[in-house]
């Protein structure tokens, strides 16, 4: 058998390439306006391993205009699915944070 062990970045990026695939959403970037704000920043995507599986919290922004507990089960459904794909380990949880809703001209047009 082989032993191997897949790094938290490459999980964070699993988790970012299900999102791709989703309209009308995606990670959080907002720029810190202040040195306080990069040392207390937190991050958009964490995955957290226990024995009971894999735990994802996620803090987005989505479109104005989307019905939001909608999305955040397509969310949560892709996610999931991507990481039991890739991993075969359980997902336990995907927790969404919507910390913003922008207004996206090309969205709208």
């Amino acid at each position: 058998m082989v032993d191997y062990e897949i790094s938290d970045h490459a999980l964070e990026g699993l988790v970012l390439h299900a999102l791709a695939g989703l309209e009308g959403v995606r990670l959080l970037e907002v720029a810190p306006r202040s040195l306080g704000e990069v040392f207390r920043r937190m991050k958009p995507v964490r995955v957290e391993r226990s024995p009971e599986g894999l735990s994802v919290d996620l803090v987005v922004s989505v479109d104005y205009g989307v019905v939001i507990p909608e999305l955040a089960q397509e969310v949560q459904k892709a996610v999931a699915e991507a990481l039991y794909l890739a991993t075969g380990e359980k997902v336990r949880a995907v927790n969404l944070t919507v910390a913003q809703v922008e207004y996206r001209k090309e969205a709208h047009a």
